[in-house]
């Protein structure tokens, strides 16, 4: 490797690395503080004093601090909120596509869930949510569906791949997905949000633009805060539920095998840049062994270890 682009690789991971762990202690802060509240209040916060909390330190951790990141890596916001326009028909080829990935995806999570609960890992963050009204709900909603892909793609698709990528397409793919997907936490996600945030890293590339990324992490996110609602509150019947979830995820399907096969017409879509400089394998060690990766990947352990253990 060159010794300006290893040194320029380094200086970038560990400055991602940093981004990433001031996130989660971030996240950690605010979870202390909601709780030491709920103490001194005897445990009387209500549902949306939680949810309001929860989405202050979303937006705090990944979104401002995301900004100040920028700012003193003078980085250019155009270069890590790319959006590109982007005509109507690659946007719905692109958007179905990655739903589809997402849906099978979720199916193998539920096969891998069901295989780890063999030697007694649950899973601890299924979501349920017993409504209190409609305010309620609507934060709820907006807290699951909209915050998060609107803050996490700027956070991973937009600043971490979006920084990564002078260092090659695929490694920037790979490891915008692999941190996505570790930040989450849970050895329950983790290995569904990974696969979801190749997909997400791709089309974003692709697009040069982070809206289908973002419509189809709200869609993905949006229907399950859905059927937690319905299925928590008795809003219809459950087996009327059931059978509308798995049509619209068949209609996914097929729609998604269909925008494959007419992008596949571009046989120019589903290629990367080919990355001239050092190998691959030698990336991926100066990336992970700067000192902001490391702290990361420290605090990201200890939080996967007590949700096994816990």
């Amino acid at each position: 490797m060159e010794l300006y682009n290893k040194i320029e690789l380094r200086k970038t991971s560990n400055g991602i690395g940093f981004y990433i762990f001031t996130i989660i202690l971030t996240m950690y802060f605010v979870s202390f503080a909601a709780s030491f509240i709920s103490s001194l209040t005897s445990g009387s916060l209500s549902n949306i004093a939680i949810l309001l909390i929860d989405n202050m330190a979303t937006i705090v951790s990944m979104f401002i601090i995301g900004i100040f990141y920028c700012m003193l890596s003078r980085t250019e916001l155009n270069n890590v909120m790319p959006f590109k326009k982007i005509n109507g028909s690659l946007l719905f080829k692109t958007v179905t596509i990655a739903l589809a990935v997402a849906f099978i995806s979720d199916y193998f999570t539920e096969i891998f869930v069901s295989g780890v609960s063999l030697f007694g890992i649950e899973n601890k963050v299924e979501m349920s949510y017993k409504s209190n009204g409609v305010i309620d709900n609507i934060l709820y909603i907006f807290s699951i569906a909209v915050l998060p892909p609107l803050t996490e793609e700027f956070a991973f698709r937009g600043i971490v791949l979006g920084k990564l990528r002078k260092f090659g397409d695929s490694f920037a793919i790979l490891m915008s997905a692999l941190l996505f997907g570790l930040l989450h936490g849970n050895i329950i996600q983790i290995p569904f949000a990974f696969i979801i945030g190749i997909v997400f890293g791709f089309i974003t590339i692709k697009t040069s633009s982070l809206l289908p990324a973002m419509i189809t992490h709200f869609l993905v996110n949006c229907s399950s805060v859905i059927v937690s609602l319905i299925y928590e509150n008795n809003f219809f019947d459950k087996n009327l539920c059931d059978i509308f979830y798995s049509s619209f995820v068949f209609i996914i399907f097929i729609l998604g095998i269909i925008s494959t096969l007419l992008l596949c017409k571009d046989k120019e879509f589903f290629k990367l840049n080919k990355y001239e400089g050092a190998p691959f394998k030698e990336r991926v060690k100066q990336f992970f062994s700067t000192a902001g990766v490391i702290c990361a990947l420290g605090l990201i352990a200890v939080e996967i270890i007590i949700s096994v253990a816990i």
